[in-house]
């Protein structure tokens, strides 16, 4: 079985199968919205309440779930969030409920001395990330449940009464499987920022620069594969997402403070071969290698 702190691969997003309702949200930034790629197509709810905030999924049928992820969302540093699950549409008996938990995570376990702190400083009562510690990041809130939960309906609830803006808005939710292999990714890993900024040079030498946010890119290779992991786990998510398919990268699940600077939702830059490598356990041992890019 594999340990909690590998990694896990959130794949396939089944947001586009959903039909999604609830809530109260602007007739022009509608919920369906989430079910558009572009990070930049907003659901916008009418108001903070939790009245408002609210949304059912439903995948049709029941399925395996692991993972949900609010995306590019603007839930304040205070938010939470209630996931439930049911095979019932009016939820009226619940097979999970993981009761309201902090948006962004980093609360518990976060390794901060409040004697460190400003009282000025606007985490100085939370003791999670401060605003700056969060500007230029697209907001990824990764919530990875305890065990698979099969079930059809998800209700997601945000509390965020205080948000400043009277309401919130979220470009892109995840709900899928997770897999972990049985051994983790090997040493050498790496974790990137890769930037589009443009520079344009003066005739004086004076610099001026186009700039873009950079992206963050994770590099790493999964060995010791049995032919199982190897070829129906992950060669079969190479197969079926391919370049174009969404996947959560989630390099620690136990991770909850680093969480907003380690998780984040790509697509794969290549697809890289499946190499046998040597024999184990009566069978093949195999590697592959990854190259994620994050999506804007």
């Amino acid at each position: 079985m594999a340990r909690a702190h590998n990694i896990m691969l959130g794949f396939p997003n089944r947001i586009d199968q959903c039909e999604i309702t609830g809530g109260a949200w602007v007739e022009s930034l509608p919920l369906a919205n989430l079910r558009n790629r572009l990070f930049s197509r907003v659901a916008r709810s009418t108001s903070a309440a939790e009245s408002a905030t609210q949304m059912v999924l439903d995948l049709g049928d029941p399925k395996s779930i692991r993972i949900l992820g609010l995306i590019a969302h603007t839930i304040t540093l205070q938010g939470r969030l209630r996931i439930e699950a049911s095979q019932f549409s009016d939820f009226r008996t619940l097979v999970h409920d993981t009761g309201y938990r902090d948006v962004w995570g980093g609360l518990i376990g976060a390794p901060w001395m409040i004697e460190e702190l400003e009282w000025e400083s606007d985490n100085y009562w939370y003791g999670t990330y401060s605003r700056e510690q969060v500007e230029g990041f697209t907001a990824v809130s990764v919530h990875v449940l305890d065990a698979p939960v099969f079930a059809r309906f998800w209700r997601l609830s945000v509390q965020d009464a205080r948000n400043p803006a009277g309401f919130i808005q979220i470009g892109r939710v995840f709900i899928g499987e997770g897999v972990q292999p049985r051994i983790n990714y090997s040493w050498g890993a790496g974790a990137a920022y890769e930037t589009g900024t443009q520079v344009e040079r003066a005739l004086g030498g004076a610099k001026f620069f186009d700039v873009r946010e950079p992206v963050r890119v994770f590099r790493f290779t999964l060995e010791h594969m049995n032919d199982e992991e190897a070829f129906g786990t992950f060669q079969e998510i190479v197969r079926r997402a391919g370049i174009h398919g969404e996947l959560m990268v989630i390099p620690d699940p136990t991770d909850l403070y680093q969480g907003l600077r380690r998780n984040f939702m790509g697509s794969l830059r290549q697809l890289s071969p499946l190499e046998q490598v040597t024999w184990m356990d009566g069978g093949s041992a195999h590697s592959m290698a990854f190259e994620i890019e994050e999506l804007r």
